[in-house]
């Protein structure tokens, strides 16, 4: 009798096609890629990575691969700080002044991704509804809490008072 595997596997989609461009060839979102994923991340246009993991794991693989990354840590289902806001805002700019597209991601790439690509366009202008009409457009399956949402109105809300 032939041993089953504990678990089904899932099929782990192809990381070009979990990529999703919010500004094309400068800011995009992304599940947490593996270390053998990388070369086909660069091959699509990525030349840094931040990390909202609340482990850092992947630093490791993102330093062997001599990829620029940043790691600011977020709990899933919780919202990025002001500070880490700022700390993308600028390691994006100085990324994107060297030809390098910025990858975002957390586990699937859905929530704490889509929330802090949310906040790096309501911090560089974007009303709310805008903001959040491009990232649900880039994808569709981006799913924020209800601490996340709250967060980027209240941002928003800031935001169009300075």
């Amino acid at each position: 009798m032939e041993k089953q595997p504990p678990h089904p596997i899932e099929p782990i989609q192809p990381i070009e096609e979990s990529l999703w461009w919010v500004i094309p060839s400068k800011l995009a979102g992304v599940r947490k890629p593996t270390p053998e994923e990388l070369p086909q991340l660069k091959a699509a246009g990525i030349g840094a990575i931040v990390s909202v993991m609340d482990d850092p794991a992947n630093l490791d693989a993102y330093q062997q691969a001599m990829l620029p990354y940043l790691w600011l840590p977020t709990k899933g289902g919780t919202a990025p700080s002001r500070e880490q806001i700022q700390e993308v805002q600028d390691f994006v700019a100085s990324q994107n002044r060297l030809g390098h597209g910025v990858a975002i991601h957390c586990t699937s790439g859905k929530r704490r991704t889509g929330t802090l690509l949310a906040a790096y366009l309501i911090y560089s202008g974007m009303a709310y509804e805008a903001a959040m009409q491009t990232i649900l457009t880039a994808n569709p399956n981006v799913e924020l809490r209800e601490a996340q949402a709250n967060f980027l109105q209240a941002l928003a809300e800031r935001q169009s008072l300075s």
